[in-house]
């Protein structure tokens, strides 16, 4: 089963998740012409617009405050990457390096999700106050410059179809209604994986799969996957799952811009 799929049951039950494992393959696009990215867009991911809301579960000690100097607790690093994490110091509490690609979506924050326009989807932070725009299907054109947020190309990524029911979980083809929002980031600048200073390098790339769907009692749920890939830094990728409740409450959004 995909672990995807995990982070949705978890989601429903009040569960946390942090995968840790390899992800199984995914599926493709549907044959045929492709439609606008906008138009195309799979069931429950045509829900992706508004206000959400972070839902902290799960690593509560290192998402809702600073923590520890040295504290990398779960984070695979390995010796360059702890020695380059002790260089921070209190002083550098609320740098902006906390809000970068790699490690934004594990903030206790709101999100605003719009369509800017039929191939490109922009999503706003209310704390550190970010941009983050994701391209539909245009890889990073010669020289994009380096970034906090770097450069996201989108796509559609459809789920593979299974007999009924989760368990025994088998890959027999393509759905082409449900799949998911994934999203490649890369020409990034160093920036923390947590507040604390957790180091993740310019080198790093990160994936995401952006999955909206609604519990038994009518909350449409937003889990963001993010796979972040460092080869300077980390011995193996570092994986988690975060979740958004959709938020009606605009007067809640509370922008907090964040240091140098």
């Amino acid at each position: 089963m995909k672990i995807r799929t995990f982070t949705k049951i978890a989601a429903f039950l009040g569960l946390s998740v942090l995968a840790t494992s390899s992800f199984a393959q995914r599926g493709g696009p549907p044959p045929g012409p492709p439609p606008a990215p906008r138009d195309a867009a799979p069931i429950g991911l045509d829900r992706l617009e508004g206000q959400w809301v972070a839902i902290v579960n799960e690593d509560w000690l290192w998402r809702m405050r600073v923590a520890e100097k040295g504290d990398f607790t779960s984070i695979p690093y390995n010796d360059r990457g702890r020695e380059v994490g002790q260089a921070w110091d209190e002083s550098m509490t609320g740098s902006c390096l906390a809000y970068g690609a790699a490690g934004i979506m594990r903030q206790p924050q709101r999100l605003r999700i719009e369509w800017e326009n039929d191939s490109v989807v922009r999503l706003e932070t209310d704390y550190g106050q970010q941009t983050r725009r994701f391209i539909f299907n245009e890889p990073a054109p010669e020289n994009t410059p380096r970034s906090l947020q770097g450069y996201s190309m989108a796509s559609w990524e459809f789920d593979a179809t299974a007999p009924a029911g989760f368990a025994g979980f088998t890959r027999v083809g393509q759905d082409p209604q449900h799949g998911s929002l994934k999203i490649e980031t890369s020409h990034l600048t160093a920036a923390w994986l947590r507040s604390n200073g957790a180091p993740v390098s310019e080198n790093a790339t990160v994936t995401e799969y952006i999955d909206v769907f609604t519990d038994p009692v009518g909350n449409d749920w937003l889990v963001a996957t993010v796979i972040v890939h460092d080869p300077i830094y980390l011995n193996t990728d570092f994986i988690t799952s975060s979740h958004y409740r959709r938020d009606n409450d605009r007067g809640a959004w509370d922008p907090r811009p964040c240091g140098m």
